[in-house]
């Protein structure tokens, strides 16, 4: 397609603003002068920058953090149009006003980065320059920064062995067969679901994305030992190359083992109608594993989204008597990190189950009650007393 026709008449008329439509961001109003820079729009051109956002979408960013962008991105163009700024306009001097007022507004320094990533992210889809690094933006959120300072991310409470053993009794007991006749068969595949998800969620140390992410044709029950999942993407694992996580039964405390966690869902799991006789090997093993269960307790094959492991979590933590403001998605992954630092367990053997790339990242998960544990202070002020001069 060629570029578009000049008016009839002899006088120019006003550009129009171009629109793209992205599932990160939604609707990205380019500024008419941008999207007609160097002359008439040309068709091929902004479907090239469709092309590119619609790359940036489907494989950049997780759900969690599309809607914690697009959530940012409406709040900071909802600001700029109050103040008649352009919000795609590439202007740090907009900027550094921005993120003053979040400043004011008591955001901590991590929070402000995280609108700035997304407003750098939808300039990158338009196509638009914007240097976080020009001085006079950058000499302000320096200033912000050593005003405010940088505060420790609030953790959530990790869901270590006594604490997830307590979730897991508030969601009831594996119920005892599937008969037809049983009083909870309603509810049967909703708690054994939840159990499941719960067991392996904590075993494998997984992302709550990865949890729902999971498939049918990712998880191995190997026999005398348990688990072996294949996590097909994750946070530290963008390119999809796959990584391997192995769980161990515990089949000396059925209520407290994954493997039979994960028999006494698929038995239901099956029932679903993605499941029924004219789907395929290779279609069931794409199939999701954790799905969506009725009230009435059919399961549907629906696939979850992550915010349905952060639901579970704190409504196992109220129901277990916890208080739930504690307890998040990621209390899962932090109470295997939390336990096996307990066990003795060193940085490499954690690292390698919850497939941290960054010591420092995995470092992080390090807990109050870590801080004792071969503290130097203790042979100091606690050693044997008749040592001392």
């Amino acid at each position: 397609m060629g570029p578009l026709p000049a008016p009839a008449t002899g006088s120019p008329c006003p550009a129009a603003p171009v629109t793209l439509h992205t599932t990160l961001l939604g609707p990205l109003t380019l500024p008419a002068g941008v999207a007609r820079a160097g002359g008439a729009a040309h068709a091929g051109d902004l479907e090239e920058l469709a092309r590119r956002a619609a790359l940036y979408a489907t494989r950049a960013k997780g759900d969690g953090t599309r809607r914690t962008y697009r959530s940012a991105w409406r709040q900071y163009e909802a600001w700029c149009r109050s103040l008649g700024r352009e919000p795609l306009a590439g202007e740090p001097d907009t900027l550094a006003m921005y993120v003053v007022r979040l400043a004011d507004q008591g955001l901590a320094v991590s929070s402000i980065r995280v609108a700035l990533a997304a407003i750098a992210t939808a300039h990158r889809l338009a196509g638009i320059a914007l240097d976080l690094r020009h001085p006079r933006f950058a000499m302000v959120l320096e200033g912000i920064t050593r005003s405010t300072g940088v505060r420790p991310r609030r953790q959530a409470a990790p869901a270590v062995p006594g604490v997830l053993r307590l979730m897991l009794s508030s969601r009831g007991a594996p119920a005892d067969g599937h008969r037809p006749d049983d009083a909870r068969t309603a509810r049967a595949a909703i708690v054994a679901r939840d159990r499941a998800m719960l067991l392996i969620g904590f075993g494998a140390a997984l992302r709550r994305s990865e949890l729902v992410a999971l498939r049918l044709g990712d998880v191995e029950l190997v026999p005398d030992r348990g688990l072996l999942l294949t996590i097909a993407r994750s946070k530290t694992d963008q390119h999809g190359a796959g990584q391997r996580v192995a769980v161990h039964a515990n089949p000396a405390e059925p209520g407290f083992c994954p493997a039979a966690a994960l028999e006494d869902w698929l038995a239901h799991r099956r029932t679903a109608p993605d499941l029924d006789w004219t789907a395929t090997a290779t279609a069931r093993s794409e199939r999701p594993l954790f799905c969506a269960v009725t009230k009435g307790g059919r399961v549907t094959g629906a696939r979850l989204s992550d915010k349905a492991v952060a639901r579970l979590v704190k409504e196992s933590a109220a129901d277990a008597g916890l208080d739930p403001t504690r307890y998040s998605g990621h209390s899962l992954r932090a109470g295997l990190a939390t336990a096996a630092g307990d066990q003795g367990a060193g940085l490499a053997e954690l690292m390698r189950q919850t497939r941290h790339k960054s010591t420092e990242v995995a470092l992080g998960y390090l807990r109050p009650a870590d801080l004792w544990r071969n503290n130097v202070t203790e042979k100091v002020f606690g050693g044997d007393r008749g040592t001392r001069s």
